[in-house]
């Protein structure tokens, strides 16, 4: 299959990038984490996003659909502590790579389609509803997480899309209520 062929070169990429963050680690460390931790943020959210969409894709040992935690991407990554005012990944950082992998999800389903695996876009919308919910229960302010966090709406409608198509052609078995 593609994504087992995908996943083989981009977890060695991911280690390389994990190197990095330890690097950065040891030497924001040293200073105070809230003062500069802007300057690497987006790249920390880049990569805890490419770690936790390996994972879904069945990378790093883990079932395929599967999620990791905060703390199991932290421990992935090397930057697991949250007492101490250190280098760690932020709560905020897991919640924007959370959002960006919606985003991957939605292109997935549509690309999955145009591959023929009519099954992937069903798994897909299942995980994307059940993330969206759980950002609905959140009380976010109005910042930019909760402003990005509006566009996981229109993926889930995106991927609805694909599937209601999926189902008007007869290529997915229909769903028992």
């Amino acid at each position: 299959m593609a994504v087992e062929a995908a996943l083989s070169p981009a977890w060695p990429s991911i280690v390389e990038q994990a190197n990095s963050i330890k690097e950065l680690a040891v030497v924001a460390s040293k200073q105070s984490y809230y003062r500069y931790n802007g300057i690497w943020s987006r790249d920390v959210t880049n990569t805890i996003m490419a770690v936790v969409f390996c994972v879904w894709l069945g990378g790093g040992g883990k079932p395929q659909g599967s999620l990791p935690t905060i703390e199991e991407v932290g421990s992935t990554l090397g930057a697991n502590v949250k007492d101490r005012d250190t280098f760690h990944i932020t709560t905020e950082e897991y919640l924007q790579a959370l959002i960006s992998l919606v985003e991957e999800l939605a292109r997935l389903a549509v690309n999955s389609v145009t591959l023929g695996d009519f099954q992937r876009p069903l798994q897909i919308s299942k995980f994307v509803k059940d993330l969206h919910a759980g950002f609905q229960i959140l009380n976010l302010k109005n910042d930019s997480l909760r402003r990005k966090s509006d566009s996981i709406k229109y993926n889930v409608k995106k991927i609805e899309e694909v599937v209601y198509d999926l189902s008007l052609r007869n290529l997915v078995p229909p769903t028992t209520p």
